[in-house]
């Protein structure tokens, strides 16, 4: 049985929301890229960034610095291949592709401001 792809209503999006968070622990969390408006991949933040998140739990603001990311197959059984081509012919010719692969990256959490202190401290900076 073949399942379509979901289709998110990608409009509503922050400009500055990137990822979601797919797995955390004490020391760190791993997020997946959102998917682009067009066939691309999707856009990673740089080595060494500084990346926050919000943890809705907790109501705690994260911050982490990325030190890994890839771009890897959805499924771990098949490797994905080498075609040779460039990045506008495999638009053109093979644009399954882009959906076949998911953009991930890791963050080493360095540090958290409760939300609730957060806000204190912007309305107090006013």
């Amino acid at each position: 049985m073949r399942l379509p792809l979901p289709q998110f209503d990608i409009t509503k999006r922050h400009p500055g929301h990137i990822a979601e968070v797919i797995e955390t622990s004490t020391t760190e969390f791993l997020a997946q890229c959102l998917e682009p408006e067009d066939l691309s991949f999707p856009a990673m933040p740089p080595f060494g960034s500084w990346v926050k998140a919000y943890d809705e739990e907790a109501a705690n603001q994260i911050y982490g610095v990325v030190y890994h990311a890839t771009t890897s197959p959805l499924d771990s059984v098949h490797r994905a291949r080498a075609l040779g081509m460039s990045l506008d012919d495999l638009r053109e010719q093979q644009p399954q592709i882009f959906a076949m692969l998911k953009t991930e990256f890791r963050a080493a959490i360095v540090g958290f401001v409760p939300m609730k202190v957060s806000r204190q401290r912007n309305c107090e900076m006013k």
